[in-house]
């Protein structure tokens, strides 16, 4: 790097730490909206963790179990519509989402899904329609539940933001225990307080962090064409998030199963809270840098170990192998939402625009792998469940490793280039120039045009320009596209023609 670059560099980090400074401490003027928003992500995931707490929210007989679980495919199925809807109307529902009426309006529509559980327990009786219609509203106002707490997400910056999902996955442990040493009306009735504390934590937190929108003067083809780009960029991770949300989505079900059959309601508490103490032991005794690619390559053994023979070993030991499950999961969640929050912070996106996408993928997903466990269940009875779903996993598992190994190898051969020289000679610094005006590359792509120009990878260049990698990568992303080519040779080659 020449001076003149190390010096703008500089003064782009000092910047971005000025700005990021209250944010990033643990104690400081910005430390209420952290313990708001913990609170808010922790009441949603334990609000979602009590659909385990079939003992209390199943509002059939005992017999009639398989009908509480189509319910919850119910909700999975319109969350992920939701999440849909937001992306093709969010326009104008990125308007509407911090709005007084709009968050009493969800949280009272959220309420909605425990209502047939609390009338089964006061004698009153709903059937299966009716109750699913209730389940549906209800799991449709969540994802919005879930929208309002995403600001919070991507305010944070990776290390702060990995504490606070680590501090806010223990408080939902412990909430989710809460229910089960109360009576069942009293029980439903703390479930239902959840996702209204969620949307009334997040609600002040967005009041008082002011998330970066799409200006709402700006028209609708606007937005479209945003939402549009954004999907394009998350299309190469697609593959791998539904793999990963199908295997998260049919082990739930397998969980879910076991606790309304088996009453293993306290094996599955227990479980959740291991897993959220062992995460946030990891969390917050170390500052979590390193590569998130090399991370999930490290999770997959873990989850595959886990899941594959979860079914088969004694009761007890599900407690140490769900452990393992949830823990998995969790960190992968942890480190997407690390990578997320990085780029948007780094690029200054608009948050809504930015995060919606990749959020549909992950709850269609998961409502694709909970309808796989019902048709599972459906197909194969009670007796050969556990066969088909060792089955899927397998499939599931092995296409993951193929996917993940394919990534690997292809992103060793776009860093292979050797570095060039340490000094910009001039005629190769005009030809990057040319090339990156041609093409209107913004400022950004610019410089990691040149050192990409120069056989500098991507890991160097963030390390360079203080940026995460995976925003490298969605930067480099942008370059092949706009420039028309597919690897860093390509980039080079084009170069060394302009000489």
């Amino acid at each position: 790097m020449t001076a003149q670059e190390k010096h703008l560099f500089s003064e782009y980090e000092s910047t971005r730490a000025a700005e990021s400074d209250g944010r990033d401490l643990l104690i400081g003027n910005s430390s209420r909206y952290v313990i708001l928003g913990i609170v808010a992500l922790a009441a949603y995931w334990a609000w979602i963790f009590s659909i385990f707490h079939a003992n209390v929210l199943n509002p059939f007989a005992a017999e009639e179990f398989n009908a509480y679980l189509m319910l919850c495919v119910i909700v999975a199925g319109s969350s992920a519509l939701s999440m849909g809807a937001f992306v093709l109307f969010g326009c104008y529902l990125q308007r509407m989402v911090d709005r007084m009426w709009f968050t009493v309006g969800i949280a009272l529509l959220s309420l909605l899904t425990e209502a047939p559980a609390f009338l089964g327990q006061v004698g009153g009786e709903l059937s299966f329609p009716q109750a699913g219609v209730l389940f549906a509203i209800g799991g449709f106002a969540s994802s919005f539940i879930y929208l309002k707490t995403g600001p919070f997400f991507v305010w944070l910056r990776r290390a702060k933001l990995m504490r606070s999902i680590a501090l806010a996955f223990l408080l939902a442990s412990l909430l989710y225990f809460l229910p089960l040493f109360m009576t069942p009306v009293v029980g439903i009735s703390l479930i239902a307080s959840f996702p209204v504390a969620s949307v009334a934590c997040s609600h002040l937190v967005n009041k008082g962090i002011g998330p970066k929108r799409l200006d709402a003067a700006e028209s609708c083809s606007a937005y479209r064409t945003a939402i549009l780009e954004r999907l394009r960029e998350f299309v190469p991770t697609l593959p791998r998030t539904l793999l990963y949300t199908l295997i998260f989505g049919v082990t739930s079900y397998a969980v879910l199963k076991l606790a309304v059959e088996q009453g293993m309601v306290m094996v599955i508490a227990a479980s959740i809270a291991v897993s959220s103490l062992a995460f946030a032991v990891y969390v917050l005794s170390k500052k979590v840098k390193a590569d998130s690619d090399l991370y999930r390559m490290l999770l997959l053994p873990l989850i595959a170990l886990a899941v594959l023979p979860f079914p088969y070993v004694p009761e007890m030991l599900k407690i140490f192998f769900l452990t393992l499950i949830i823990f998995g999961f969790t960190c992968f969640d942890a480190i997407t939402w690390g990578d997320l929050a990085d780029e948007i912070s780094d690029r200054q996106l608009p948050i809504y625009v930015s995060y919606a996408p990749p959020t549909i993928g992950n709850f269609f997903g998961i409502f694709i792998g909970w309808s796989v466990g019902a048709l599972l269940y459906a197909e194969l009875g009670q007796a050969e469940f556990d066969t088909g779903y060792s089955i899927f996993s397998i499939i599931i598992v092995i296409a993951l490793v193929m996917l993940l190994v394919w990534d690997l190898i292809k992103s060793r051969k776009e860093e292979s280039g050797e570095p060039q020289a340490d000094a910009f000679l001039d005629k190769w610094k005009a030809a990057c120039e040319e090339i990156a005006e041609t093409h209107e590359l913004t400022n950004q792509e610019t410089r990691i045009h040149t050192m990409l120009a120069r056989g500098r990878n991507q890991h160097y260049i963030a390390e360079e320009l203080f940026i995460s990698p995976h925003t490298i990568k969605t930067h480099t992303y942008h370059i092949y596209k706009k420039l028309g080519i597919h690897s860093q040779q390509e980039l080079i080659d084009m170069v060394e023609a302009k000489l």
